[in-house]
């Protein structure tokens, strides 16, 4: 891709990047929660409290969300008028951005629940998936293309990861039974 393409991409992504600002405290904070929940095998309570965590993180992240939505094309205005030309980046990564942050919790579980391994298989396949996707979309469609990409790595990486969490809480609370 051009210069230009990768100036707007960087751009948009930048923006959206500052989703993680009010996440990183959030992850710091609940990875011991999680892990205490776990050793104690308090399946309901860690159930509950991986709803609370999500309901508070998706009310922040898409308030957050909507704002980029509505002024993004003045924010990306600010590097200069013609980087209004990535808000469809913006918007597609503010989708994968958003997902991901909302469900910040996914990694920390599988660690406490001493599945550290999964996490890594499902980012590498996803990665393999987007990188093997960009190779015949990103030439054709571009830096847009790049940015959906993300998401879509972000939505399938995460989705994986919070599925198999939550499936291996399930089992725990099965076998306590």
């Amino acid at each position: 891709l051009t210069s230009e393409a990768a100036g707007y991409y960087k751009a948009a992504y930048a923006i959206v990047s500052l989703l993680s600002v009010p996440a990183n405290p959030f992850i710091l904070t609940t990875y011991p929660e999680i892990n205490k929940l776990v050793v104690q095998k308090s399946w309901v309570r860690l159930k509950d409290f991986l709803k609370k965590i999500t309901i508070v993180a998706a009310a922040l992240n898409l308030a957050l969300a909507a704002g980029f939505a509505i002024f993004g094309k003045w924010l990306l205005s600010i590097y200069g008028e013609q980087y209004t030309a990535a808000y469809p980046a913006l918007l597609a990564l503010l989708i994968g951005f958003t997902f991901n942050y909302t469900l910040f919790w996914n990694r920390p579980l599988l660690l406490s629940l001493g599945l550290p391994q999964f996490p890594l298989k499902a980012t590498v396949a996803a990665g393999l998936a987007k990188l093997a996707l960009a190779f015949p979309l990103v030439p054709r469609f571009g830096y847009i293309a790049e940015a959906a990409l993300l998401s879509m790595y972000y939505i399938t990486s995460v989705g994986a990861i919070v599925w198999r969490g939550v499936k291996e809480i399930r089992h725990q609370e099965n076998l306590n039974r």
